[in-house]
């Protein structure tokens, strides 16, 4: 939703305090939007990784990290106990038509303490060695992180070790050039708080996704409902 909006021109969506700039319209016109798909029971706020519910077949498809495809099965397991192959299909993110796409770009920081000045050399010459071009590039295809060496990048496209399903990882890594070359990134925001007041969000959100479609199906007005998830929204994190 944030990307959508970003995409859209909205301009600032926080305030200096790092809230949520609800009196931005185009904010709340890409929130009604996730909204009004969640009242009707069109999309989920999954537990935590979305492709939980990929693999239990509650969803076609699943917005997650690249490290996601570790936790992929070849199957899918339905709640009866059927099962059938996977045929995982990774493809980059949507994005809005017509405007610049924009994709979240996070990952592992790496730091080291203040001690000694030989510990100091000590925690360079290791993260030049993890970053090393070759190696980043098997640390990489083994754990569906992006590269981090432009070098990395470039070669992966013959890469011929990917664990099994080789394809899945090929297909990621697709993906990923393709973002890489045509999206751009947008760090995760740094405000005290953000994450505290967006982890309760989704929390309530999964709550209330338990009972709207019901109420939508049976004839509630769906833009209501919607205005319900976007007053919530105003109450944690404005």
């Amino acid at each position: 939703m944030e990307l959508c909006a970003l995409e859209r021109g909205s301009g600032e969506l926080y305030t200096e305090d790092g809230r949520y700039n609800t009196d931005n319209p185009v904010f709340k016109e890409c929130w009604m939007q996730f909204a009004r798909a969640l009242a009707k029971g069109h999309v989920v706020v999954s537990d935590l990784y979305s492709n939980t519910q990929v693999m239990t077949g509650e969803v076609l498809a699943g917005l997650g990290s690249s490290a996601a495809i570790l936790y992929y099965n070849d199957t899918v397991t339905y709640r009866d106990g059927t099962r059938e192959p996977m045929n995982l299909h990774v493809l980059p993110m949507p994005m809005t038509a017509g405007h610049e796409a924009m994709m979240t770009q996070a990952g592992v920081g790496l730091c080291a303490y203040r001690t000694t000045e030989q510990k100091a050399k000590a925690a360079a010459v290791f993260v030049r060695w993890l970053t090393e071009t070759g190696r980043n590039l098997d640390f990489v295809a083994q754990t569906g992180y992006m590269p981090v060496r432009s070098g990395a990048f470039d070669d992966i496209e013959d890469y011929d070790s990917f664990p099994e399903p080789a394809e899945s990882y090929r297909q990621l890594y697709a993906a990923l050039k393709t973002m890489r070359d045509s999206y751009t990134p947008v760090s995760e925001p740094r405000f005290e708080g953000y994450y505290g007041r967006v982890n309760a969000l989704y929390d309530a959100l999964r709550q209330l996704q338990q009972e709207l479609p019901a109420r939508a199906a049976a004839g509630e007005d769906v833009d209501a409902l919607a205005e319900e998830t976007w007053a919530l929204l105003c109450s944690i994190c404005r």
